[in-house]
């Protein structure tokens, strides 16, 4: 699996990875960073879309499109997770089909929710991110398939958890996942509104406490930050966070003292890297 790169990051980590990620491709065409089958539709995503981030595609892309593609054809890929992951994969390989427009549409029709949302938003299990995850997540996939959307009505579901500090969040506490997933939706819709202004504020003073321990924390931060146009202002203290959470193998993890690599926290930290990358260059 060969690329060429300019990158200042050292060619062999950016191999590394590659060789991670296809360590983790099981033979049913999709991935699971614990490589037992059968795969799982989010490491997919996260495998594929790491993939892309380094220049590449999966070895035989027609195997992990065929992995989606045949769970629509047989009426098991449903919720938003599945469909979000299934059209970001099938939108990188090229193979968003007729069929899988209208599946895709049909199936998130069915989930917005009365606040105009997308799924649940109150009372959320610990686990999600966020209370904007899954509205984030069906709004990229109906731009994904060509949906039409009522861009307005979701900024108004959006606009609800804005705090004054600028972030977002429910209970007028806000989160970096919460004004990643924010900032995501609004780009993607190209609402833009007053409130900018006080949301780089909020990521700003974030970015300058710098109270960083995991690295999904410094993917929301600098995520978010490319969402409103912005750069991260200390790209080289974001590479050196993200280096040291490289393992052996070439994969990510978590936090830079401890844990094991997930195509997860690869997909992160290769998200960061090319950010902070395109930060140093300008």
């Amino acid at each position: 699996m060969g690329y060429e790169t300019t990158s200042r990051i050292d060619q062999s980590l950016r191999e590394g990875a590659a060789r991670y990620i296809e360590r983790c491709r099981l033979g049913d065409g999709g991935y699971f960073f614990a490589r037992v089958p059968p795969s799982s539709a989010m490491d997919t995503f996260f495998a594929v879309k790491s993939l892309s981030l380094l220049g590449v595609k999966p070895d035989r892309p027609q195997e992990t499109a065929d992995f989606f593609l045949a769970q629509m054809k047989d009426g098991s890929l449903g919720g938003i997770s599945s469909l979000f992951c299934a059209a970001e994969v099938l939108n990188e390989l090229g193979q968003v089909t007729a069929e899988f427009r209208t599946y895709a549409q049909s199936g998130l029709r069915r989930l917005q929710n009365e606040a105009g949302g997308y799924g649940a938003y109150e009372n959320i299990d610990v686990e999600i991110a966020s209370e904007l995850q899954s509205t984030y997540r069906a709004t990229r996939t109906l731009v994904i398939v060509g949906a039409g959307l009522d861009g307005h009505k979701i900024g108004r579901f959006v606009s609800g958890f804005l705090n004054a500090d600028g972030g977002y969040g429910s209970k007028n506490h806000s989160t970096l996942a919460s004004t990643y997933y924010a900032t995501g939706i609004r780009h993607l819709l190209r609402l833009h509104g007053s409130e900018t202004a006080a949301t780089k504020d909020y990521l700003r003073r974030r970015e300058q406490g710098w109270q960083i321990q995991f690295i999904e924390d410094l993917y929301w931060l600098i995520e978010s930050l490319a969402n409103l146009g912005e750069k991260p202002a200390y790209p080289d203290r974001a590479i050196k966070f993200v280096v040291k959470c490289r393992r052996r193998g070439g994969g990510f993890s978590r936090a830079t003292i401890m844990g094991i690599p997930t195509l997860e926290y690869t997909l992160y930290a290769l998200s960061i890297l090319k950010e902070a990358e395109a930060s140093l260059e300008q």
